[in-house]
């Protein structure tokens, strides 16, 4: 009987205590009219039949014994009522073949088997409970043991992944949880993302859908629940919590009974949440409640110590990257902005002497150089600082508005692919495919530098040539039919000019053009300050590039393309929240071609 829920035992107990107690009354029914003899052999087995029944009632709503322990219970009852009924039926057995003056054997044999099955239940109950407080001692050491461990765990995880990954393959791997995840929650938004979990399937992990909208049906749950307040929030019966009916098939399906969704809650912030499964009703009680509180409090502070920790390392590069910076400006000031001002003052001198115009147009060459160094000086000194405020940015309309602000003479721009979406700052972003275009149009293109600024036409890979229509008007052949995607850079451009492409990879993305590119020996030099081979260059623009790509914690690398130019690519970029930005139909964007 050991495998007897409390629901079944407690029924039998019940109904045992019922049967026996309308046999008790029929017994004092018939003995009316012998008081003595009702109370004896009626009233008094009556009551012990009743609280029978009333024990079993306790029984069934799980009050009186633990779940795994009802069916021993019960059995106790049994053995029991059993024993006491072999007992007085054969001292009836016995008084009725020496023709003594016993009560009916029957009406013995009734009230032993109701005395018998109390007393059986009592000593049941006794031994369940002191099986169980000795079962529950064994379990609160494992649970210690278990949260002990998984604590130490934490302290030398190097970083928020590894540690939640552990913290769930810990759970799961000690007896008294079958599976466990946990969800990641970024303040500010509403979905909560599974990032780690031992014990499920991937299908699982990507079925699950919980939010923290108190309004969607998916966010009425207890993951929800506990972002919302902080606290734990146990269920001992998942199919008896109707905010979980969302997710009744997919727990069924993996055997899930009780659940408990413990908060991950920091100094000032919920990190999210860990979702842990068993497979029997009634699995948390309060001290297991307590001690998970306590895990999850103790992972909150965790995380809260690895995010000073990144802040602190990232504040550290900052300083570095501030120091080289300030490096760079002494040398500028006294070397680069130096040589014009020696030019410009030396033709004044001459100027003064001589009024001749030739000198007035090297002074004025001399402070345009000047007013150039000092813009990207400015421009380094801000966009090199770290970015604090991430955004999602549409990689393509960035591209498109630096294209049209770039001299671009007869280069065209294309798109291999949708470059898609980034967290960071879009206004830097801009400058970096700005400082890119120009770069490779200056080294690279064809035709004359002196081109109309944004005149050029932007294009998905694959389309037509652009129209000289098109040219006059700016706009970009998105805007025409029959729009087709390609896969990879194209080799040139059907009017011969030069080509620049913008693309994605697995990490990031890629700028790449069909020039004559930067030999393998001067790749890691083109991101120094001051390196230009043209000679009215400033040398800073990939210098900025490399700053603004740093500052987003980002990698930027240069080699060569498919068709032998440059290839410029950002690696060491997270997916964006967001994949895709909201843009309103007809702008000429990646959206309005997907189909």
């Amino acid at each position: 009987m050991g495998g007897l829920s409390a629901r079944t035992s407690g029924a039998a107990v019940v109904g045992g205590g019922l049967v026996l107690s309308a046999l008790h009354v029929r017994t004092g029914v018939l003995l009316w009219g012998r008081p003595i003899l009702a109370v004896m052999e009626s009233f008094v087995p009556l009551l012990l039949s009743l609280s029978i029944a009333t024990l079993g009632t306790l029984m069934w709503r799980g009050e009186l014994v633990p779940e795994r322990f009802a069916g021993r219970t019960l059995a106790w009852s049994v053995v029991g009522i059993a024993a006491l009924a072999v007992a007085v039926g054969w001292l009836s057995a016995d008084a009725a073949l020496r023709a003594g003056a016993l009560p009916p054997a029957s009406r013995t044999l009734l009230g032993a088997v109701t005395l018998g099955g109390l007393g059986g239940l009592v000593v049941g109950v006794y031994d369940a409970r002191g099986r169980w407080r000795r079962s529950r001692m064994a379990q609160l050491t494992r649970i210690n043991d278990t949260l002990r461990i998984a604590t130490q765990e934490m302290v030398h995880a190097a970083d928020r992944e590894e540690l939640e990954a552990e913290v769930c393959d810990r759970l799961t791997r000690s007896d008294l949880y079958d599976s466990a995840w946990i969800g990641r929650y970024t303040p500010g938004t509403t979905e909560v993302r599974p990032v780690a979990w031992a014990g499920h399937d991937e299908e699982y992990i990507e079925s699950l859908e919980v939010t923290v909208d108190p309004t969607d049906p998916v966010g009425q749950g207890p993951g929800g629940e506990a972002i919302r307040t902080g606290e734990i929030q146990p269920v001992q019966d998942v199919f008896a919590e109707p905010t979980l009916e969302p997710w009744w098939d997919l727990l069924a399906s993996r055997g899930v009974e009780s659940m408990a969704v413990v908060p991950l809650v920091g100094g000032d912030r919920v990190y999210g949440f860990l979702s842990v499964y068993a497979d029997r009703t009634n699995a948390f009680d309060a001290a297991e409640r307590e001690a998970l509180s306590e895990l999850g409090e103790s992972i909150g502070h965790a995380l809260d110590s690895m995010t000073a920790r990144d802040q602190l390392a990232r504040r550290e590069r900052e300083l570095a990257r501030q120091n080289e910076r300030l490096d760079e400006f002494a040398s500028v000031v006294s070397h680069d902005l130096r040589n014009p001002l020696n030019v410009a003052r030396g033709n004044l001198e001459l100027a003064r002497e001589t009024p001749d115009r030739e000198y007035l147009e090297r002074i004025a060459g001399a402070l345009d150089r000047m007013d150039d160094l000092i813009d990207d000086v400015l421009t380094l000194a801000r966009d090199g600082r770290t970015v604090s405020e991430f955004r999602p940015v549409d990689l393509r309309s960035v591209a498109d508005a630096a294209w049209a602000t770039t001299t671009t003479a007869d280069a065209t721009l294309v798109f291999a692919d949708d470059p898609g979406t980034v967290q960071g700052d879009e206004g830097r972003l801009v400058r970096v495919f700005e400082n890119l275009f120009r770069n490779a149009i200056e080294h690279g293109s064809t035709g004359s530098p002196a081109g109309t600024r944004g005149g050029s036409v932007a294009h998905d890979a694959g389309d037509e040539p652009p129209t000289a229509e098109a040219f006059t008007r700016g706009t970009s052949a998105d805007e025409r039919d029959g729009d087709e995607r390609a896969s990879d850079e194209p080799d040139d451009d059907a009017d011969g000019g030069l080509t620049v492409t913008v693309g994605r990879t697995e990490s990031g993305f890629y700028v790449a053009d069909d020039g004559p590119g930067i030999p393998e020996s001067e790749r890691e030099t083109v991101f120094e300050t001051g390196y230009s081979t043209a000679t009215d260059g400033t040398g800073f623009g990939l210098n900025i590039v490399r700053s603004i790509a740093e500052a987003h914690g980002w990698e930027v690398t240069v080699t060569e393309s498919a068709a032998g130019g440059a290839r410029f690519e950002f690696n060491g970029i997270p997916a964006a929240e967001d994949e895709r930005v909201e843009r309103p139909p007809g702008d000429g964007s990646a959206a309005d071609d997907a189909d």
